[in-house]
């Protein structure tokens, strides 16, 4: 039984250091060392952006006011406004489609569609901080991949006291009452090499004193050893290629090394591109839809003045009591002018419908044509994040492309198949499966490690002495020792059946990806094909529709010649259907501009060179990091 006074003895502390050690020195890190920088850089501004982000969720009145504000802004343009005997005409805002698309890459952080995804789905809109957020995924991203290889570092201090009563002085070391103070320490650095190599230097220290009357030393007894070991596979894990795709760490189906992390990163970029070259083309077509709604306006305001001109006329002439200006007619004219300006009302405020967007019966977008200026104007504003109403009215200043273009469709085809971003996050993604292959036939190799290891041992009275000059004095008796093992470990699963459907597996999938790459080759080239046709049909309707409208003005004014100076044959009818002729003509030719323009932003969306069109590239240092290098010249006027 144990006695009373060892109730005074406990177990004193246990502590465990798990430090993380030297960096692994590949080209990898020296090529990614900018992009940590901008990762840092995008870490501090989301703290700084981001209320209770790094400090306390809480957030002030002045700042919920002031975000309302900029939310809210001034009241909208409508209709109503204008209407109202105070209201003030905004001040025009005229800008290029260079300029919106400044301003649109400088306020997107979020890369907005014309859908409600944003509100559906929120995880799958896309972010400039896309690639960033999978770059620094701490479990497969490239660092968290660069990680397997770093140096480890571990410690483990454990002191002991010891009191027992044995049954056996055997196990007492030659008494029935052991009593003994123990004192451990051991420390390891382990590193991972890229060959599969695992490397290890342990030392353990060991400070004993018990009354065992069986010990060499009767004092405290001071036992160390200095042990290194290398463990080097030589089929399964073995060799630079598979911990590159694998990893040190990796199973059979998870494969998550450098190689892997760098094409998952690379996809991630892809992705964010696609992502940025649908936003901008969205911004094209908001941009010509509020083209066309000025142009439509500009239209129904001159047909709505040739309608006050014939209504005028009319009057004129049935105040004289001239023949064809009977009431029926005076009527007829006034319905016309007031049809007019209920058109030009409409094309003023517009109707909240459906405008044109992407992937609405073409990639980048079929032209609607259905909103009005202010409704269209607002829809820029909305998707290039501007505020809603400041005051001002945008106005759009380029003009469409009035000319054909010529193409060669060969040319056309080789560009579509290199530059399409669909194309290329395609073959990364077989490319990374054609890889995962590799590694799973690896697993079907037996585990064969050849291990060495040598081992330096001491035992003495004192640990450290400073007053003895030859390391060998520090031991008593000289019983420094030195050894060495060798051998080979083995490890095999009877039958691999696990790692034969794993390469199955691996092989499906890869199946998969290229089937996959076969159809996505084939879609694109139909859309492109169906693009060039568009484009064609898109200029031979602008140029029959420039004739139309040159015939039916020169067809209103034969006939308003005709009015003026008619004395009794006035045909109020006639000029009624030449002015609407020729209003539908007008408007069928600006609409026939707009038409042509898109066509072409269509064949640029798809043969993948839409950002190389507007001059704009995703920076390589920077493209992980999801940062949009914008090529255009400064204007002073996109200081949103």
């Amino acid at each position: 039984m144990i006695d009373r006074r060892g109730a005074r003895f406990v177990s004193v502390c246990l502590l465990a250091l798990l430090l993380e050690g030297c960096s692994f020195s590949s080209s990898e890190r020296v090529r990614l060392q900018d992009k940590r920088e901008v990762n840092k850089r995008l870490i501090e501004l989301t703290e700084a952006s981001t209320p209770g982000f790094a400090g306390p969720p809480v957030e002030s009145q002045s700042l919920v006011v002031e975000r309302h504000e900029e939310l809210v802004g001034l009241e909208p343009h409508s209709v109503r406004n204008s209407s109202d005997p105070n209201w003030v005409a905004p001040e025009a805002w005229d800008l290029k489609l260079e300029d919106v698309i400044q301003i649109a890459l400088v306020n997107s952080s979020v890369l907005r569609d014309f859908g409600a995804q944003i509100v559906q789905s929120p995880g799958l809109t896309q972010t400039v901080y896309g690639p960033s957020i999978q770059e620094t995924d701490p479990r497969f991203g490239v660092e968290a991949a660069l990680s397997a290889f770093d140096s480890r570092l571990s410690n483990e201090l454990l002191i002991e006291k010891n009191d027992r009563v044995l049954n056996n002085i055997f196990f007492g070391n030659g008494t029935n009452r052991f009593r003994q103070d123990l004192a451990r320490n051991q420390m390891a650095l382990t590193k991972q090499s890229v060959t599969g190599a695992l490397y290890t230097l342990r030392q353990n220290i060991e400070g004993d004193l018990n009354n065992s009357p069986s010990n060499l030393i009767q004092g405290r007894a001071w036992s160390w050893n200095l042990e290194g070991e290398i463990r080097q596979p030589l089929l399964q894990g073995a060799g630079v290629g598979f911990n590159r795709i694998a990893g040190p760490s990796g199973n059979i189906g998870i494969y998550n090394g450098v190689v892997i992390a760098l094409l998952n990163s690379k996809v991630s970029v892809s992705q964010f591109e696609i992502g940025l070259r649908d936003y901008l083309s969205d911004v094209e077509n908001a941009y010509w839809d509020l083209r066309h709604a000025y142009d439509d306006l500009d239209s129904k305001v001159a047909s709505r003045d040739r309608s006050l001109a014939i209504y005028s006329a009319v009057s004129a002439r049935a105040a004289s009591g001239s023949v064809g200006a009977e009431q029926d007619k005076l009527l007829q004219a006034e319905e016309q002018y007031l049809r007019a300006e209920e058109a030009v009302q409409n094309a003023l405020g517009g109707r909240l419908l459906i405008g044109t967007r992407n992937y609405n019966g073409s990639g980048g977008g079929t032209f609607q044509g259905t909103g009005g200026v202010y409704s269209s104007e607002r829809r820029l504003r909305s998707i290039v994040g501007l505020p809603v109403n400041d005051g001002r009215l945008i106005r759009t200043t380029s003009d469409p492309p009035m000319a054909p273009i010529a193409r060669d469709w060969g040319e056309v085809t080789s560009r579509v198949l290199a530059s399409r971003t669909e194309l290329k996050r395609q073959r990364t993604i077989l490319e990374a499966r054609k890889l995962e292959l590799v590694a799973s036939r690896n697993f079907t190799k037996p585990r064969l490690d050849v291990i060495g290891r040598y081992r330096y041992r001491g035992l003495g009275e004192q640990l450290f002495d400073p007053n003895v000059v030859d390391p060998s004095d520090l031991t008593l008796g000289n019983t420094n020792r030195h050894e060495i093992a060798a051998g080979l470990s083995v490890a095999y699963p009877v039958g691999t059946r696990q790692a034969r459907v794993g390469v199955r597996n691996a092989q499906l999938r890869m199946a998969r990806e290229m089937e996959l790459l076969k159809e996505l080759e084939r879609q694109i080239v139909t859309a492109t094909s169906n693009a060039i046709a568009e484009e064609h049909r898109a200029w031979e309707l602008l140029r029959l529709a420039m004739n139309r409208a040159r015939v039916a003005s020169e067809n209103y004014l034969i006939l308003q010649s005709n009015a003026m100076t008619a004395t009794r044959n006035f045909d109020v009818s006639g000029m009624i259907d030449s002015e609407r002729r020729l209003a539908e003509a007008e408007l069928n030719l600006r609409r026939a501009q707009i038409d042509y323009a898109l066509a072409v932003k269509n064949v640029q969306f798809e043969t993948g060179t839409l950002l190389e069109s507007l001059r704009i590239v995703v920076s390589p240092e920077h493209s992980e990091s999801g940062i949009a290098a914008l090529k255009v010249p400064d204007n002073p006027e996109t200081d949103q």
